[in-house]
């Protein structure tokens, strides 16, 4: 590790989520390690964190709706303007990307890979191999153009080559390290047209094992009301999108029910539609508490991640720290976690082998939960993760080149990066007439409000004393 401690700066729209929370956890990684890591984010959330920034003045922009069946699909945003971020780059000595969309432009990346700081970007879903989608969804033209995208909602407007030609020609590709969370991923990532010479590390996210751990077996099933005697498969579903294989876990829990009798499907989320799972089903709802999470995962005998499409897996990681094994598809870190004890993996959408899969953790004797629990805490603990990405940082900082400050190590020329902000430009124009100039005023309208509020801290102080006032008055 270097002398003096390194200066992070990582960037992540939001700290919820899947993808926010990792953010989060790699954050307060580094920071257990000694470094001193800033995650600025364009959301306000867990603001009291320590060393988490919002950066009001970053401008989500005017996004598309949904194309249903699809997750999200992300147009560039307006995103950090130049002054700000100019002055978060002058501080820092890395700059780390995780799930950025609808916060960092285009642009702000271009900016940041010709800055001469090294920048890293930790893939948390396909955005940035893509044209703007966020999930392949069997679509494979991320490997080419992006032409034609299934997934935007406009067909005769080809903002996602353009979006996709832009990354090609204005980012310092040479200046852009990968971090993937699997080795599933980083095959993605190589037959990528974007990355395909880019350094790619694997560092998977880390895992709270103080909190997810071996539970009491017992006190856990009272907790949530299931008899010692039941079969317990543990699911958290979301609806979202196909990805995350709603339909396939249907058909492989029916499956289970015809082959293990007296089995219970324990659900924590929200359950969008009927779940016809051939068994009792029971959905305690949402679960926010951690800890709360944990005794759900102890209490039962196998979990199931029926998603079709990942970069790791918190789901699965967490259940084997509380001594769970799992059973999902060979996507993501499942293939590399679901291993011996700790579970299953099979073919993406072999809904017979994922049932069989089931059946057979469910017949087996239960693992010693401990042993499951070392090799999370082996593999994925917070202390390990954040000194591996501390060496990462310390070697791009060292080999960075001096001249890499001035000129930045071109693939494209000027005029092909000219042309292809241009053309982005003019598709960015087409989108936002079809998408309705009068929203995209409103947002910005609100988003200048916000920025007052937050920025006039006497206006907000006199605002406070009045609503007082009027409180004590009944009024």
């Amino acid at each position: 590790m270097s002398a003096d401690p390194l200066r992070i700066a990582m960037f992540s729209t939001a700290t919820s989520g899947g993808a926010g929370a990792a953010a989060l956890r790699v954050h307060d990684s580094l920071r257990l390690v000694g470094a001193q890591s800033t995650l600025y984010v364009g959301r306000r959330e867990r603001m009291g964190h320590a060393g988490v920034v919002r950066l009001y003045e970053a401008d989500e922009g005017r996004q598309p709706p949904l194309v249903p069946n699809f997750t999200i699909f992300s147009v560039d945003a307006p995103g950090i303007p130049d002054d700000v971020l100019e002055r978060i780059i002058a501080e820092a000595d890395i700059l780390n990307l995780h799930w950025y969309a609808r916060f960092v432009s285009l642009s702000n990346i271009e900016r940041m890979s010709r800055s001469g700081k090294p920048v890293v970007l930790t893939i948390r879903d396909m955005n940035p191999l893509t044209g703007g989608c966020h999930f392949f969804h069997g679509c494979s033209n991320w490997k080419g153009d992006c032409s034609p995208c299934p997934q935007f909602f406009q067909s005769d407007i080809t903002l996602p080559s353009a979006m996709l030609e832009a990354k090609q020609a204005l980012w310092d590709l040479d200046n852009i390290t990968v971090v993937v969370l699997s080795e599933h991923t980083r095959r993605i990532v190589e037959m990528s047209s974007l990355f395909a010479r880019s350094r790619v590390e694997t560092i998977a996210n880390p895992i709270d094992t103080t909190v997810f751990r071996p539970q009491n077996w017992e006190e856990a099933r009272r907790e949530f009301g299931v008899s010692p005697q039941r079969r317990v498969i543990a699911y958290l579903p979301s609806f979202s999108s196909a990805v995350k294989g709603f339909d396939e876990a249907q058909v492989a829990l029916r499956g289970v029910s015809r082959e293990v009798a007296g089995c219970l499907l324990l659900c924590a989320g929200e359950l969008g539609q009927t779940l016809d799972a051939g068994m009792d089903v029971v959905n305690v709802g949402f679960i926010a508490d951690k800890r709360h999470l944990a005794r759900f995962y102890g209490c039962a005998d196998v979990t199931l991640v029926p998603s079709t499409e990942e970069t790791f897996s918190n789901t699965a990681a967490e259940s084997v720290a509380c001594g769970t094994p799992v059973v999902g598809f060979e996507t993501g870190a499942i293939a590399e976690i679901a291993q011996g004890k700790r579970g299953r993996a099979v073919p993406v959408g072999d809904t017979d082998a994922l049932s069989g899969a089931l059946a057979a953790i469910l017949r087996s004797k239960k693992p010693a939960k401990t042993e499951l629990h070392r090799y999370v805490a082996k593999r994925f603990g917070a202390r390990d993760i954040g000194r591996r990405y501390i060496k990462l940082f310390d070697e791009l900082r060292a080999n960075m080149k001096a001249d890499r400050v001035a000129t930045g190590s071109n693939r494209v020329s000027g005029d092909g990066r000219r042309e292809a902000r241009a053309h982005l430009d003019v598709m960015m124009e087409q989108y936002l007439e079809r998408g309705g100039h009068r929203t995209m005023g409103l947002q910005r309208l609100l988003n200048a409000a916000k920025l007052f509020l937050w920025s006039n801290r006497e206006f907000r102080r006199k605002l406070r004393e009045k609503w007082s006032t009027r409180l004590r008055l009944g009024a």
